[in-house]
C-alpha cells in the first residue's frame, strides 16, 4: 500500500508502481498521474484501509500523507507510533532511555523570547517539534546567534510552514537540544515482519561549515557505509526494544559525536525513506529503489553491493533557490561544468525552494569537485 502526495513523486517510483501494481491511494496526486497516462492500481479510501489491514505494509512518499492517515487510521497502533517518532519532543523522551545525558527542552514558539540564552547550554539546536528537512532549524553558539535565529523565525518561519500541512511542519512548538559536534548522516531502513532492522543506504550529509543547516550535498560510498553501519544498526535494534515496530519504513538522521564517537539520532521520519527523491540514488549503486526493498522484503547483500564501485562516491545535490526568485537554472550548463552528472531532475514547482536535483558519480580524480558543488552559489548557472 502506498500514498503518493505533493510536492513531488519521482519517475522511477511511478515506473515501479506501474510494474508491481501495488495498491495506490486514489487522491489528487495519483489521479493526476493517471491522467498523464500512468497505469496505477488506484483504490479508494475504504478499499485502501481494508487492504492495509490485510497486508500490514504501508509507505508514504511524503509526510503530507499524514493528513489523510491520521483520521483514516485513527486509534491504530501504527498511527500512535508514527506520532511518537514524528514529534521530536516525544522522540527525545524515547531517546532519553538510550542517551540519558542528552539535553533537550520543549518550548512554545511564543515563549522563545522569554528564555535567557545566558542560561542555556550553548551550543544548541533550535528546531520545530514537528518539521521537515531544514525548515526552521538553527544552530546557536552565542547570544547574538540566538537573537538572529529568533528574528528569522519571526520573519520567515510562517512563510516556510505554508508550503506544508501541519502534520509535516507545525509552527506551535520548538525543541532546544544539544548540538552534536561531528558529522551528520542520513539512513534509509525498514523493520521487517519480525522487527529486524534492514539498512538500505547510508548518506553522509556534508555541510559548508559547523553552522550550516542546508541540504545541498549528500554522499554515499562503500567507505561511508561500512564505517557507520555497525553503530547505526545498533541504534535501530535499541529503538525497537522500546517501540516494537514491524513492517515499518523510516528515514533516520544521525550525528556522530567527534569526541565520543557515539552515533546520536537527530530525528526519525516515519513511513518513508529519504525525501525529495534522495533515496533514488541507490538506483545508481545497487540498481534498486529502497521502496522495492521494503515491499518485496529484500535484504541488501552487504558483502557484494559495492562490487565494482568500491572507490566511487555517489552524490545527491539539491539545487536550492531563493524563495522569491522566478528565474530558472541551466541544467545543460551544469552537466558540462561538473564531471560525472549521471541524472538531473528539474522541479517545476514555484512553491518549492529548489530548482531541481543532480545525481553525480565521482571518481578519485574528480573528488575535489564535490567541495566546489557544496560551496557554489549557483549564480553562474542561472538563466538571466
Amino acid at each position: 500500500m502506498i500514498i503518493l502526495e505533493k510536492p513531488y513523486v519521482s519517475a522511477p517510483l511511478v515506473e515501479y508502481l506501474e510494474k508491481s501494481q501495488i495498491a495506490v491511494l486514489k487522491n489528487e496526486m495519483s489521479e493526476l498521474l493517471v491522467k498523464q497516462g500512468h497505469k496505477l492500481n488506484l483504490v479508494n479510501d475504504k478499499e485502501f484501509v481494508e487492504q492495509y489491514k490485510q497486508s500490514g505494509k504501508l509507505y508514504a512518499v511524503s509526510e503530507n500523507a499524514l493528513v489523510w492517515l491520521y483520521p483514516h487510521l485513527a486509534g491504530s497502533e501504527l498511527i500512535e507510533k508514527v506520532k511518537i517518532v514524528k514529534d521530536k519532543a516525544e522522540f527525545r523522551k524515547i531517546c532519553a532511555k538510550i542517551f540519558p545525558d542528552f539535553f533537550y527542552k520543549e518550548v512554545e514558539m511564543n515563549d522563545l523570547r522569554s528564555l535567557n540564552p545566558d542560561e542555556l547550554p550553548l551550543p544548541l539546536v533550535i528546531k520545530p517539534a514537528v518539521g521537515f528537512l531544514s525548515v526552521g532549524v538553527y544552530i546557536v553558539r552565542s547570544k547574538e546567534e540566538w537573537n538572529a535565529a529568533l528574528d528569522d523565525i519571526d520573519k520567515n518561519f510562517a512563510k516556510q510552514c505554508a508550503v506544508f500541512p501541519e502534520t509535516v511542519v507545525k509552527s506551535g512548538k520548538f525543541v532546544l537540544e544539544d548540538f552534536i559536534q561531528g558529522e551528520e548522516y542520513a539512513v534509509d531502513a525498514y523493520y521487517d515482519k519480525d522487527g529486524k532492522p534492514n539498512i538500505i543506504n547510508i548518506f553522509h550529509h556534508i555541510f559548508k561549515s559547523e553552522t550550516d543547516v542546508s541540504d545541498r550535498l549528500y554522499c554515499m560510498s562503500k567507505e561511508i557505509f561500512e564505517k557507520n553501519y555497525g553503530p547505526f544498526n545498533q541504534f535501530l535494534i535499541d529503538l525497537n526494544g522500546v517501540l516494537n515496530l514491524r513492517n515499518f519504513p523510516m528515514h533516520v538522521e544521525f550525528r556522530v559525536d567527534k569526541n565520543s564517537g557515539k552515533a546520536i539520532p537527530i530525528e526519525v521520519n516515519p513511513l518513508r525513506f529519504a525525501g525529495m527523491c534522495l533515496n533514488d540514488l541507490t538506483r545508481h549503486t545497487c540498481g534498486l529503489l529502497p521502496v522495492q526493498c521494503y515491499f518485496e522484503g529484500i535484504h541488501p547483500d552487504y558483502a557484494t553491493m559495492w562490487n565494482g564501485i568500491e572507490d566511487d562516491v555517489f552524490s545527491f545535490v539539491v539545487l536550492d533557490k531563493p524563495y522569491e526568485t522566478t528565474k530558472t537554472i541551466d541544467f545543460e550548463k551544469i552537466k558540462k561544468h561538473w564531471h560525472g552528472v549521471v541524472e538531473t531532475r528539474d522541479i517545476m514547482n514555484p512553491a518549492m525552494s529548489v530548482w531541481g536535483f543532480l545525481f553525480v558519480k565521482t571518481d578519485k580524480a574528480h573528488r575535489a569537485e564535490l567541495q566546489e558543488i557544496l560551496n557554489s552559489d549557483l549564480t553562474e548557472f542561472i538563466c538571466q
